[in-house]
């Protein structure tokens, strides 16, 4: 006896392999879900800070060099032992931070904001420190331990800390003989080389972190994209979100159409003459000389519509006037509500003409 296999089309359907839509990217940006790279903004900041080091080394030595002769001066004075021997040295630390320390400080804090920007755009959510007690569960924080993610974290950790290490180690084996005798250079020069020496292996390093955090950037992204991929059946529904049920819009349109219906019909018992096709077209016109520039077509249809317009229009008495070519001309160029177009004024005028001679016979 041969077994039967049962497949759910569904199943299929349910696979995230499409790209999210703007709707979807979206909806992340505001529970603030977006790619980023801690280590991208680290890197720059890090050689922002460097370069403006560089950029200010004569002025930041000039200010340190003068603070410590302040400071050792002030050591001598006889205001050491007044209650506020501290007043000029601490004045002079803080302006010399203010000049020195704090455009650094600035500076980078504006680079830092810039690549923030540059990688999720203006997002302001206050979501993530929204209180979820699911965080509390110890069991989600074990899963988030040992998840792909951590252990991808912890990996990269690692591959950093040898490249820096390894870069460390070389820096100082090259640079031994250097560091020795710098003793025997004057002080000012010593420290122009431990300054250079130091700089240049902080740059090198910063440079490394660099391009690590832009393949961890990459990697971040591509992470994301993959996070909030959807189905073929996600986009459907999101579709029917965005546009509405078809079937409510289905009920809607005709519930429309019923009611424009009646509107319609209720204007047949207005208007002056039907003009009919004979049977397959019904076109209803109304026309006052006190009010109207030119008649107007107050209701129209073909086939049952038509029918209907007829058994109307015969209850009220209304003339009906077959004209089969006046009938498919006002169906083809006229809607409801609006005025007959110049070329068919004198057909139209016939007609009425011709109605209003019955009326003033009857």
């Amino acid at each position: 006896m041969s077994e039967k296999f049962f497949f759910d089309i569904q199943f299929f359907a349910q696979e995230k392999t499409e790209p999210a839509t703007p709707k979807r990217r979206q909806k992340e940006r505001s529970q603030g879900r977006t790619a980023t790279s801690k280590d991208l903004n680290a890197a720059v900041e890090i050689i922002a800070a460097l370069l403006l080091v560089n950029a200010l080394a004569i002025i930041m030595w000039n200010r340190l060099a003068l603070l410590f002769r302040i400071i050792f001066a002030h050591l001598s004075s006889p205001q050491m032992r007044g209650d506020a021997w501290w007043a000029r040295p601490s004045l002079f630390a803080a302006e010399t931070y203010g000049i020195v320390w704090l455009p650094i400080g600035l500076s980078c804090m504006a680079v830092g904001v810039a690549i923030l920007v540059y990688q999720v755009g203006w997002v302001i959510t206050f979501k993530p420190f929204a209180i979820k007690f699911d965080r509390f569960n110890p069991i989600n924080g074990l899963k988030k331990i040992v998840s792909l993610r951590s252990l991808v974290e912890l990996f990269k950790g690692i591959i950093k800390a040898l490249i820096l290490f390894g870069m460390l180690y070389i820096a100082l084996r090259n640079e031994s003989d250097l560091m020795l005798s710098i003793m025997m250079y004057p002080l000012d020069k010593g420290a122009e080389i431990i300054m250079r020496t130091v700089w240049n292996l902080a740059m090198r390093m910063a440079i490394v972190l660099l391009i690590i955090a832009i393949v961890d950037y990459a990697y971040q992204k591509w992470e994301f994209e993959k996070s909030i991929r959807m189905s073929k059946h996600d986009i459907k529904e999101e579709f029917k979100q965005m546009e509405g049920d078809p079937l409510i819009k289905r009920r809607i349109r005709q519930k429309q159409r019923e009611l424009a219906m009646k509107r319609m019909m209720a204007d047949v018992p207005k208007s002056d003459v039907v003009v009919t096709n004979p049977t397959h077209i019904a076109v209803a016109i109304r026309y006052d000389q006190q009010s109207m520039s030119a008649p107007i077509v107050v209701a129209k249809g073909e086939d049952f519509i038509a029918q209907k317009i007829r058994d109307i229009a015969a209850e009220h008495d209304i003339p009906i006037v077959e004209n089969p070519p006046l009938a498919r001309a006002l169906m083809q160029k006229v809607e409801v509500g609006e005025t007959i177009p110049e070329e068919l004024y004198l057909s139209v005028a016939e007609v009425l003409a011709f109605v209003y001679k019955l009326k003033k016979s009857a």
